[in-house]
């Protein structure tokens, strides 16, 4: 047949054989103009249109000869009559010859992974690959090399090289699994009439068992012949449960009336045991009677650290206590240094720690000297000299508190550092202490914010008290006029005073918040005792701040800490200030800070006056340690 019969006999076979997309003419459906009058319908986007009206079709070229080609026709199927969207070129649609069925075979590899074959055949024009089929099966343990791979058994041997698990390991000295090791993890249990055991395989044989072993009876309490009795058959008093037990006796050396001897060790591990000898354990007089044995006579009437029962009332050693003292006996009752207490245990001095344990030679409650390292009034060293070298000065101490909420933790660990503090110092008249807090939230006072003096410069125990009694409650202010409290605390001090107290006013650019202070401005001084060292410490989380400006800017604009007190101003007083120190609790960014107008931290103020910046935390112990530093070398003079 001839190449062009082939193709008409193949356009006849497709155009009669194809699907619908070839050659039926879709159904025309009403455009949107002609179902105006149907129910609405949801509102389709531009794809959604396409997808439901555009379709493409498919026909033969004419006029082409040789292999069958085709062209495609999209066209918009919603409208009436259909309306063509686009014709593509004649494209090739044939991959092989139809009368060629079967094409060959290829090399392919299962879904089991096996090797096989496919057939490639022409199915209709277009070129179709055949199932992959094989012969090869999974390899088995049978001498075939079953999944064709040139390997036969592979993965399948034990470790002996054969078929199968391999021989459990067994005690012969064989290494019967054939991993390297022999008689390896062999254990099997065992017995005694004493107890269950085990045995483990060396060498070809199992050793002997861990079990304990029966062994002829002994004296000294256990049941060493594993019969379930102990001691029996044996006249034995003294075995380890009778080691301290007290048995009458009367044999030599005693002679004189009825003593009493006892079971004890005779080497360190207790393996052997005995008794000691006869002897009278209430009579250590010596007897009227110089033919009687020395230890006979009558009971003493008290009771001696010796592990004998002196008194003859049944107890050894009891309600035994004496004064003791480690130190050198110079210092005893000297200072601070106490003798404590020992008591009597198996016939030695010494006491017991908290944990129960007693330790002989242990002194309990004593006091020992210690160095003279503080200045607390206190002989220390216990040489009968109070405060040696350090001698200490007239000094009044000025806290002044940030009192913002942020500040609570801060707060209560000075608080517990103070009561500390009393410990040592609250009957100190020669220091005197005060207290300034800012800001303070006014109840009924009429102002937002207010500065403070809580406790002019007094005793201890009325400053720890006033201290103590603050509400935390007012602590929700948001004015930190600290700079301010300082201020106004040396201005009966400095040589330089900026302004006069006449010549200064309260405000503040916050709302309609107006710091004051109690008392009034011209009234708020502290009373520093002319002869004395003073020490400014302060409290804060903020930067330096002033909220008190000259009456004469009133009604301009002002900044709270330009046109107030500044760093400046403050160290310029206590450079012209004499015997005044400054000591600051701040965190590290309030340390050197400074805004856009001027400096504000607070340890230039500190460093110099002659003082020291510490870091605020929230620890009473660094907060006690920091505070005795700083008694330690205004009060003492270190």
């Amino acid at each position: 047949m001839s190449f062009f019969k082939q193709a008409i006999l193949l356009i006849f076979f497709v155009v009669t054989g194809c699907s619908e997309s070839f050659l039926d003419k879709p159904e025309i459906i009403p455009t949107p103009q002609e179902a105006i009058n149907d129910p609405p319908r949801e509102v389709k986007t531009s794809e959604d249109y396409k997808i439901e009206c555009y379709r493409t079709e498919y026909y033969f070229c004419p006029g082409v000869s040789g292999p069958l080609f085709r062209i495609a026709i999209v066209k918009d199927i919603c409208k009436d009559p259909p309306e063509v969207i686009s014709i593509s070129e004649c494209e090739e649609f044939l991959e092989c010859d139809p009368s060629q069925f079967k094409m060959g075979e290829e090399d392919c590899t299962t879904d089991d992974g096996l090797p096989g074959k496919k057939t490639i055949y022409c199915d209709k024009g277009h070129i179709k690959e055949g199932q992959c089929q094989t012969d090869c099966t999974e390899e088995v343990c049978d001498g075939i090399d079953n999944d064709c791979d040139g390997e036969v058994d592979e993965g399948q041997l034990n470790d002996c090289g054969e078929c199968g698990m391999e021989d459990p390991e067994i005690c012969d000295g064989i290494d019967n699994d054939c991993d390297g090791d022999t008689d390896e993890d062999l254990v099997q249990p065992c017995s005694t009439i004493c107890e269950q055991g085990y045995e483990i395989c060396e060498d070809g044989k199992w050793n002997s068992c861990t079990a304990q072993q029966p062994h002829p009876e002994i004296c000294d309490g256990f049941d060493n012949d594993c019969d379930g009795e102990v001691d029996e058959g044996l006249d034995c008093l003294c075995t380890i449960q009778d080691i301290g037990t007290l048995f009458p006796c009367e044999e030599e050396p005693l002679v004189c009336g009825t003593g009493y001897k006892t079971c004890e060790c005779k080497d360190a591990d207790c393996n052997t045991l005995g008794f000691t000898p006869c002897l009278a354990m209430c009579a250590w007089q010596i007897p009227i009677d110089s033919s009687c044995d020395p230890y006979g006579g009558q009971p003493l009437p008290y009771e001696l650290c010796n592990n004998h029962d002196d008194n003859c009332n049944q107890l050894v050693d009891e309600d035994l206590y004496e004064v003791c003292y480690t130190g050198p006996p110079e210092t005893m009752n000297v200072g601070i240094c106490l003798p404590g207490v020992a008591t009597c245990f198996e016939g030695s001095w010494g006491n017991y720690t908290d944990a129960g344990d007693f330790i002989s030679g242990y002194c309990k409650d004593e006091v020992l000297p210690m160095p003279e390292d503080k200045c607390n009034g206190e002989d220390e060293d216990c040489d009968g000299k109070v405060d040696q070298d350090k001698e200490m000065q007239d000094t009044d101490i000025l806290f002044i508190v940030d009192w913002s909420g942020s500040m609570v933790d801060e707060i209560e660990a000075v608080l517990v550092a103070l009561n500390q503090f009393a410990k040592n110092y609250k009957d100190e008249k020669v220091i005197q202490w005060g207290l300034i807090v800012g800001p303070r939230v006014a109840g009924g006072y009429g102002s937002s914010n207010y500065l403070e003096i809580v406790s002019d410069l007094k005793s201890f125990e009325d400053f720890i008290s006033s201290f103590s009694s603050l509400d935390k409650d007012t602590m929700n202010g948001q004015l930190e006029m600290l700079y301010d409290a300082m201020y106004l605390s040396l201005l009966d001090l400095s040589a330089t005073e900026p302004w006069q107290l006449d010549e200064i006013t309260w405000t503040t650019m916050i709302g309609s918040s107006i710091a004051e202070s109690i008392p009034e401005m011209q009234n708020f001084k502290i009373n520093w005792r002319p002869n004395a060292k003073r020490v400014i410490i302060v409290f804060s989380d903020e930067h330096g701040q002033s909220y008190m400006i000259p009456k004469s800017l009133l009604g301009g604009s002002w900044n709270s800490n330009y046109d107030g007190v500044t760093q400046d101003i403050l160290l310029q007083m206590l450079l012209s200030t004499s015997e005044t120190s400054v000591y600051t609790f701040t965190n590290d960014k309030s340390k050197n800070s400074s805004m856009p107008f001027g400096k504000t931290g607070w340890e230039p103020l500190a460093i110099q006056s002659g003082g020291k910046w510490f870091e605020l935390k929230h620890s009473p112990a660094q907060m006690y340690n920091n505070l005795m530093e700083i008694i330690d070398t205004e009060v003492c003079g270190e």
